[in-house]
């Protein structure tokens, strides 16, 4: 049995891994979002998230990784979370003579305090600021949708030529990502922080920044299967030592520590004299809790929420269009960790990251960009893939109906008043009526906005063609609401005159 723990996690990584890389990496559209949302659905912090939301669902799928952990130690680090899996191929890059052989005590300064920060900014109402810059998922987003998917794009663009001399029609050009220098350089960081650490020891991100190894990590040391050092039968070759990409193992002490162990079985593949062991650990003796640690986190949960705090930090310069789903910027801000699978979802790419549209509690958050292009009135992807509830899924009937901003259209810089010439784009392109054409001096016609039908998707204010300053734009609802219903005027029937109609 032992013999194939390993291959079985290994397989089921690079499952989760493939699946999420191949989300995140998707420029054309082909990643079902059923199937997206459902890896998303399983990490732990979109779950967590959801799961406070009001997802039974996702209730559910914390419950079943908690118990997990319970049973069987931290396999969600090992299987699941895609940044523990991205740290395992990278630490595979380092050279065989720079493994770590010896066993490195636990930094509990650095690894505690770092999930208090994160819980005291939980109780200071900074959920979303907290997810955003300490949830695995969303830095593996971050990192693949915005280095990795722009990257795959300028690859994808540089072969077309190529392709199309050849005959290969499967190749054509996509119009370039484009993500905000701010969200590039973050992510860019991200990354080489990850890889420096797991090129100098393995998984110590996870074992001293991540805070939700750090809580797994509490649960493993009471998990019912633990790795076991069997002091008859090892000899002390040291061969689990250099396997381990935790540095957990203690050879001198004869034990294993549980609450950075990962569960990859590494040691059980290296151990050629059956010297460790995954055996049934709930009858032995369990280690006290630790007072300090108790009362630290207690500490931090105490603190009473301050959501003025929050609103006054998070006050836009200039308010950004939330995506529809989303219900206000304020929830969005509260429930979205940034991982961009929305963005990477969206086929408009209207959806993109900001920077500091809503504040610097919105680092990384969604918004409609209307510059690049509109929320097209099909398309209802964004709510599919979320798996935090951030954006929840609406049936495309109720997206179409609604409303994230209104029209504002600015009759002094409209061509029509300035160049006296005929336009009308912003109306031709509006699916809901909502901009239409009023008559104006010599027999042209000036848009005018009905702001019960708008919804705020941006079609007329892409298709504007005013420069810098548009003619008409998109002003954000604090609120989202629902639109009126345009109603077609039936067309009137010639009355009756009696004679003959030619």
């Amino acid at each position: 049995m032992r013999r194939w723990l390993k291959p079985l996690r290994v397989l089921l990584a690079v499952v989760f891994f493939g699946v999420l890389s191949a989300a995140f990496l998707d420029f054309r559209g082909l990643m079902p979002t059923r199937l997206a949302h459902a890896f998303a659905a399983m990490q732990l912090g979109p779950a967590t998230l959801a799961a406070v939301a009001g997802s039974a669902l996702a209730a559910g799928s914390v419950a079943l990784l908690l118990i997990v952990t319970l049973l069987f130690g931290r396999v969600y680090c090992s299987v699941i979370c895609p940044l523990g899996i991205l740290q395992d191929a990278i630490a595979r890059l380092r050279p065989r003579r720079r493994t770590a052989t010896r066993f490195a005590p636990e930094n509990k300064t650095i690894r505690y305090g770092f999930l208090t920060s994160a819980l005291l900014a939980v109780a200071l109402g900074a959920t979303g600021v907290a997810f955003t810059l300490l949830d695995p998922y969303s830095h593996f987003g971050r990192i693949t949708a915005t280095l990795g998917r722009t990257a795959l794009v300028i690859g994808n663009n540089t072969l077309v030529p190529a392709a199309q001399t050849l005959g290969w029609q499967a190749l054509y050009r996509v119009p370039p990502p484009a993500p905000p220098l701010g969200l590039v350089l973050f992510a860019t960081i991200a990354a080489v922080t990850v890889a420096a650490l797991a090129l100098w020891r393995g998984r110590i991100y996870c074992n001293t920044v991540c805070p939700v190894g750090t809580i797994l990590g509490l649960l493993s040391r009471v998990s019912a299967f633990r790795l076991t050092i069997d002091p008859a039968a090892c000899t002390k070759c040291a061969d689990c030592l250099r396997a381990c990409k935790a540095q957990c193992i203690d050879l001198r002490a004869g034990r294993v520590d549980a609450s950075r162990c990962v569960a990859c079985a590494n040691c059980l593949s290296a151990c050629r004299h059956g010297g460790i062991a995954y055996r049934f650990a709930w009858r032995r003796t369990q280690r006290a809790p630790d007072p300090q640690r108790r009362a630290l986190v207690a500490g931090a949960l105490a603190v009473p929420p301050l959501a003025a705090l929050q609103a006054v930090a998070a006050a836009p310069r200039r308010a950004p269009v939330a995506p529809p789903g989303a219900h206000s910027a304020t929830r969005l801000l509260d429930r979205c960790t940034g991982c961009q699978l929305c963005v990477t979802a969206c086929p408009t790419q209207v959806l993109q990251p900001a920077v500091f549209d809503y504040g610097w509690l919105g680092f990384a958050k969604p918004h409609l960009d209307f510059e690049r292009a509109f929320c097209n009135f099909d398309c209802h992807r964004c709510g599919d893939v979320c798996p935090t509830g951030a954006i929840l899924p609406l049936a495309l009937a109720d997206k179409r109906l609604t409303s994230v901003g209104t029209a504002q259209f600015e009759r002094s810089r409209c061509i029509v008043e300035t160049d006296g010439t005929d336009c009308a784009a912003c109306s031709e392109h509006c699916p809901t009526k909502a901009v239409n054409t009023v008559p104006f001096r010599d027999n042209l016609r000036l848009p005018a906005v009905n702001e019960s039908l708008c919804i705020g998707c941006g079609a007329c204010e892409f298709a504007c063609p005013v420069r810098p300053q548009r003619a008409i734009t998109v002003t954000a609802r604090a609120t989202h609401t629902r639109a009126a219903q345009a109603v077609e005027a039936r067309p009137q029937l010639p009355k009756p005159t009696g004679d003959f109609p030619f």
